[in-house]
């Protein structure tokens, strides 16, 4: 039988912080069950569920144009439940919850343990028989990923890159047939199919304790720790502190939000952001939309207790909850420094990042040659576009390729070669200011640019023939084009007077390092440039497409 199984932290004492009870009630047709008299070593309370009904929401978009006939017999039922279950080890307590159905809805899920379920699943899938990851990247623009694969397989064969990845789940075949056949371990659930009796329950919550309190992980995935959860409560309330500042002033550029769990929210079609009877409704949920519920006069945001009253539900198609309202806490991702250490805020965790993992990504981005002519381009305005900056470089030396974008064979998508193809083969990717996320942008355009022109003929003879009509002199062949003459250029501008490398925000130098080993693996070589600006440099970034 396959159960989602939930472990509570330590601020749980008793049942009923486990649950909502605006969810578990008779006016939702929950119901608590009696048990028999058989004794059981744990302590445990269960609720269900029963026939549940809803009018779907396509009724009413068939109605206006159809006649229904029995209309009122169409609903949507639902069953679930809910099992509350408390285990001793070591004399102390632990609180799980079992749920069916749609109880999942019914916990409370600021209470949960994070990466419960992810630990759980690491220390008991055989290794040889992974079948799914999903991964974050960990920078502010966020990128979700699930890689499946429909055989067991080795965690070499998912190519993932743990450098910049955060595992959010895994699931594959257990290495213990015992303790269960298959385990999907996510942020803070754990589904396990496994032949299981309720009089079991308890001794199989202790099983699961002790893979939750296991190392065992670090032999295959060790380098999941590069990222450490902090708890140091002095520490957790200084950063909660810089992020609650950040929020209150509308800050944009460390801050994003992003969903917690892929697959509970790809079911959603819209949601609903609230504060006590305040709420702002969006297809998306984006740090506009928070803002809007902010920047009414009676939601109330002054400490940082107030981040997690503020509550987010996904609803379906049919306006039904799919979701249990759960606190931003969960969507914020938020990139911070604190006493010399850099801090990342994602899942509802405060993660300090390794100082050994540090030094070596910093040391990488030292070996990233910088371009040797200070004057390759020229300075920067404070409130120069991209675009006018392009298009006064040097034409005796540069081709502006800004704004001119090659249509890929067979999609839709339209890219752009590069900003400046200099004389010398320099593909030159510019962009104004080292904000994080647009820094994600600038990265990828220049791989992805690359390895089209490795892999695409077509793409190939466009560059080849924008090159010669400009510089015909110059060596290019679409048959045996001169990668190894090649090098793309990130140009960044900064008002800052250091190096370049030094200035880039943390975990832009580790998705910076992720594509040049893309480009590298081409061939082609990687620089950097640092475009100097007249004065001070703006707060807005203009992205140019």
């Amino acid at each position: 039988m396959k159960l989602s199984y939930y472990l509570f932290n330590e601020n749980v004492r008793n049942f009923n912080q486990l649950i909502l009870p605006n969810k578990v009630n008779e006016e939702n047709n929950y119901f608590e069950l009696q048990p028999t008299e058989a004794e059981r070593n744990f302590e445990f309370k269960v609720f269900i569920q029963r026939n549940r009904s809803k009018e779907p929401k396509w009724i009413s978009f068939l109605e206006r144009d159809l006649q229904i006939p029995n209309r009122d017999e169409i609903k949507n039922t639902v069953n679930s439940f809910v099992i509350l279950v408390k285990v001793l080890k070591d004399n102390t307590s632990y609180f799980f919850a079992i749920t069916g159905g749609f109880g999942f809805t019914a916990i409370n899920k600021n209470n949960l343990e994070n990466n419960f379920g992810l630990k759980v699943a690491l220390n008991s899938i055989d290794t040889k028989e992974l079948k799914a990851f999903d991964v974050r990247n960990i920078d502010l623009k966020t990128r979700q990923k699930r890689v499946l694969f429909n055989k067991g397989s080795e965690i070499g064969e998912f190519d993932l890159d743990f450098e910049q990845d955060l595992i959010n789940l895994v699931s594959g075949k257990s290495r213990d047939q015992e303790f269960g056949t298959s385990v999907r371990g996510s942020t803070s659930s754990l589904s396990l199919n496994s032949d299981i009796t309720f009089s079991r329950l308890g001794e199989k919550c202790l099983q699961i304790l002790d893979l939750y309190l296991s190392e065992d992980y670090k032999e295959n995935f060790g380098f999941i720790d590069n990222i450490k959860i902090i708890k140091d409560p002095e520490i957790v309330n200084v950063l909660n502190d810089n992020l609650f500042t950040a929020i209150r002033n509308r800050q944009g550029d460390n801050l994003s939000l992003a969903y917690p769990d892929m697959i509970e929210y790809e079911r959603c079609s819209s949601y609903q952001i609230k504060r006590g009877y305040r709420k702002t409704d969006t297809t998306e949920v984006t740090l506009e939309d928070l803002y809007v519920l902010l920047d009414d006069q009676n939601v109330r945001f002054d400490s940082p207790n107030d981040i997690e009253k503020i509550k987010i539900i996904g609803f379906d198609d049919a306006n039904s909850p799919v979701t249990t309202p759960v606190s931003l806490n969960h969507f914020l991702i938020y990139q911070t420094e604190h006493d010399q250490n850099t801090y990342i805020f994602s899942l509802n965790n405060w993660y300090k990042i390794d100082t050994d993992y540090i030094a070596r990504i910093n040391n990488e981005i030292m070996e990233i040659p910088l371009v040797e002519n200070d004057n390759f381009l020229t300075v920067i305005q404070p409130n120069e576009s991209e675009g006018s900056y392009n298009e006064r470089q040097d034409s005796e030396y540069f081709l502006c390729l800004d704004k001119r974008n090659f249509q890929v064979t067979n999609t839709r998508s339209k890219i752009e070669v590069c900003d400046l193809l200099s004389k010398d083969k320099h593909f030159v990717c510019v962009k104004k200011g080292t904000r994080s996320a647009t820094l994600s942008h600038l990265f990828a355009q220049g791989s992805v640019s690359m390895v089209l022109l490795k892999d695409s003929s077509d793409y190939r003879q466009y560059v080849v023939s924008q090159a010669t009509q400009k510089f015909p002199e110059e060596n290019y062949s679409i048959e045996n084009f001169p990668y190894n003459e090649c090098t793309l250029v990130y140009a960044i501008s900064s008002a800052n007077s250091s190096d370049i490398r030094t200035t880039l925000p943390f975990f832009s130098k580790v998705n910076l390092l992720h594509h040049v080993s893309l480009i590298r693996r081409l061939g082609i070589k990687v620089a950097l440039y640092k475009i100097s600006v007249d004065g001070e440099i703006g707060d807005i970034d203009i992205d140019e497409e």
